[in-house]
């Protein structure tokens, strides 16, 4: 849902120079998105041909941004990419962000409210993929420079 929301937020901003993409710390590979988050994107975005699949060495060292959805995602992408640390955020640590907790198996509301924690921190996802794009350091988070890509 995030890297759909995301990218469907991009767009209706005019920024098609920006790309989402999905990819779990415990994903069930191959699996279909639920019908709930299917449901909850209806109108603005699509996950008819999303697929789950694990996050991999390949994934982040093509991201300029990666981002866990929460704190625990951030922190066992860290320990498991080390070199990518910095590159790695959680979503609370964004303005507007928060831990957005995982839908999955739960009700529709469930999934519509964790729909609204993601897009509240896009705005500032946006905002901190240009300032790591233009060479700025950012004062909530220190990382590297980068493009304007995120996961």
């Amino acid at each position: 849902m995030a890297a759909a929301l995301f990218s469907a937020f991009a767009r209706r901003t005019g920024r098609d120079d920006v790309r989402a993409e999905s990819a779990g710390v415990a994903a069930m590979v191959g699996a279909p998105a639920a019908e709930e988050a299917r449901s909850v994107v209806e109108g603005v975005a699509s996950l008819e041909g999303h697929r789950a699949r694990q996050i991999d060495g390949a994934l982040i060292a093509r991201a300029d941004l990666i981002v866990g959805v929460t704190r625990d995602h951030a922190l066992r992408l860290q320990r498991l990419y080390p070199r990518a640390a910095a590159r790695i955020v959680a979503s609370a640590d964004l303005p507007g962000g928060q831990d957005v907790r995982d839908p999955y198996l739960l009700s529709h509301q469930a999934y519509a409210d964790a729909r609204r924690h993601l897009e509240r921190f896009f705005p500032a996802l946006l905002a901190e993929l240009d300032l790591r794009a233009s060479g700025g350091l950012s004062t909530r988070i220190h990382g590297e420079d980068g493009g304007k890509s995120g996961v």
